[in-house]
């Protein structure tokens, strides 16, 4: 009788080297996912930051034009010489002066003005104390006021000054910053002084629209010290934990260092804020670096964030936005949790599988022992028996290739699916000369519904539309596919049918979405539902276009719809840019 040794080592090694590749697949996979998320998270950063520092410039060269003008005003320059010529009746010309500049400083929130002489002494300003003392510009950044006297219209980055600011804390041991613009005064082209507006910190920094990511994104300023400069998002979590007193804002009151740990967690930090190392994004900003980090660090609450920063020379602070991984990084949790898991499923199985046929095995090793059959029957019996162990391995192969080609919230198809058959059922029909349709919609207004009600009940409202695509059998062909094209948009494709048929299921699905009946208070239509725009459209000679061509028209179609004020379905029509010649 044969000799059966091999089959037994044989089917553990295959299966040993199948979990191996799945779990080395698996592992790519996640790191591969993992390095796209924080990819788009850092491009994601840097575009909200390159939008706020173009507003901050913006910002900054409206000021600037407006001292410029005011500068060159005659009345201005008039009482500037009054100025220069008066020998002790200085106030005589100053009260006029602060009257005229009175207006001007309300309109918008400036907290006084300098008129400097070529000395650098303050021939005016809003404060009796300040009057012919040098000008605190020259003391602290003389090389500004150097060129505005040869000429320049410039923004002065933040000053250590000697008024309290608004929002500032009697407590508060460093002298309260503060920011000028400046701009000469001439007289007959000579440069005779030097207009300087002092800027409301409080309303520059108020005036500039922060962006952010997310629900725990946040986009600030500071200065050189590492200090806070512009509002917090966090005030009610920083007194909570004790970095401000209950009557301070986080603004001037809040050094940009790292406590060590998680004080929103119950860390604990070892030294006070001053004596703090900075943040190491504050560290690589004051040392006039600009940069990124995705791999996380913590930010002056200690929570572990994402951020992009830089330091700007011409404004003298830096920016910086930022991020919590754990909001960031949520995607990519939910996407390697699922990995797991059916990496977890598919080696249960296999070991499942394995211990079937072994068992399987034994019982028919025994079998063949009492029957004293021939080798053939064995040989026989055992490919049976493997083949049913690779079937079967099949089946949970082609179970992960659906969990790949489907949308994790609507159960659908997704972009990836749609994509690979789309072009397919496009190349099959145009062999078999049949026509083929597009119909691609999305919901009205659903950036408002999911505002108003949260992204919560947004995800429920695609699930039951999902649901409802699944219920009203619009798919009824081989070719035919439901798909999640993107956010709040859904695609059919529908193999070999007429425009009519299309036209029909089009009304027919807007009319079924209506009749949900899905409150919709945050819709700027009258009815306060839930409703779709629809674009739809038949190619029946596909030699003639392209698929992105057919695609095109039916998106154009589903912009027309919402153009005429949504809630309805549109065609998309040829016209003479569909041909396609490739």
């Amino acid at each position: 009788m044969p000799k059966m040794t091999s089959g037994p080592f044989y089917i553990p090694l295959l299966t040993l080297l199948f979990l191996v590749v799945v779990s080395i697949m698996t592992t790519m996979a996640i790191n591969s996912i993992e390095q796209e998320t924080k990819q788009l998270i850092r491009e994601s950063l840097q575009a909200v930051l390159q939008t706020t520092i173009n507003s901050y410039q913006t910002s900054i060269n409206f000021r600037k034009r407006d001292v410029q003008e005011l500068s060159m005003t005659p009345a201005l320059i008039d009482l500037t010489r009054k100025l220069l010529n008066t020998q002790g009746a200085q106030h005589k010309v100053l009260n006029p002066l602060r009257d005229f500049m009175a207006p001007i400083l309300s309109k918008e929130m400036d907290l006084g003005f300098f008129i400097i002489s070529a000395q650098r002494i303050n021939i005016a300003s809003q404060r009796d104390a300040n009057l012919n003392k040098t000008n605190l510009i020259h003391l602290q950044r003389p090389e500004y006021l150097d060129r505005a006297f040869n000429g320049e219209s410039l923004f002065i980055p933040t000053l250590l000054s000697d008024v309290p600011l608004p929002g500032s804390h009697a407590s508060h041991v460093q002298s309260p910053l503060t920011i000028f613009v400046v701009a000469p005064i001439r007289h007959e082209q000579q440069v005779i002084a030097v207009l300087a507006l002092r800027i409301n910190l409080n309303a520059f920094f108020s005036h500039v629209k922060l962006g952010r990511l997310g629900g725990s994104g946040e986009t600030y300023a500071f200065d050189k010290g590492g200090m806070l400069i512009t509002k917090s998002r966090f005030d009610h979590q920083l007194k909570r934990i004790g970095l401000i007193a209950s009557d301070e804002l986080g603004i001037l009151n809040v050094r940009i260092s790292d406590p060590g740990g998680n004080l929103l967690e119950g860390h604990v930090p070892s030294q006070p804020s001053g004596k703090r190392p900075l943040t190491l994004m504050a560290q690589s900003a004051t040392a006039g670096h600009s940069g990124f980090n995705v791999d996380g660090y913590r930010d002056y609450r200690g929570v572990p964030v994402f951020g992009a920063w830089l330091w700007n020379q011409d404004l003298g602070f830096g920016i910086t936005t930022e991020v919590d991984v754990d909001e960031a990084m949520r995607p990519f949790y939910r996407t390697r949790r699922m990995l797991i898991w059916v990496l977890l499923v598919t080696v249960f199985m296999a070991l499942s599988l394995l211990s079937y046929a072994s068992r399987i095995q034994r019982a028919k090793k025994r079998e063949l022992l009492q029957l004293h059959g021939t080798l053939e029957q064995r040989v026989a019996q055992r490919t049976a028996e493997l083949n049913e162990a690779r079937n079967a391995l099949q089946v949970a192969n082609g179970e992960l290739q659906v969990l790949a080609t489907t949308d994790g919230l609507t159960n659908l198809a997704n972009r990836r699916c749609f994509d690979v058959h789309f072009e397919n059922e496009w190349l099959r029909c145009r062999r078999e000369r049949n026509s083929l349709g597009i119909i691609l919609f999305d919901i009205d207004y659903f950036k408002n519904y999911n505002d108003h009600y949260g992204h919560t009940q947004g995800d429920e409202c695609l699930r039951r539309i999902a649901l409802l695509l699944r219920e009203f059998h619009v798919t009824r062909r081989p070719g035919d596919l439901i798909a999640r094209y993107g956010g709040e948009e859904f695609v059919i494709v529908l193999s070999n049918p007429t425009i009519e048929s299309v036209s029909q299921l089009a009304e027919q699905l807007r009319h079924q979405v209506c009749q949900l009946e899905i409150e919709h208070q945050a819709s700027q239509l009258s009815e306060k539902i839930l409703t779709v725009s629809i674009g739809y459209t038949v190619e029946t000679d596909l030699n003639l276009i392209s698929p992105l061509t057919l695609l095109n028209r039916a998106d154009a179609a589903l912009y027309q719809a919402k153009a005429l004020g949504r809630n309805q379905i549109c065609e998309g029509r040829v016209d003479q840019e569909d041909n396609f010649t490739g």
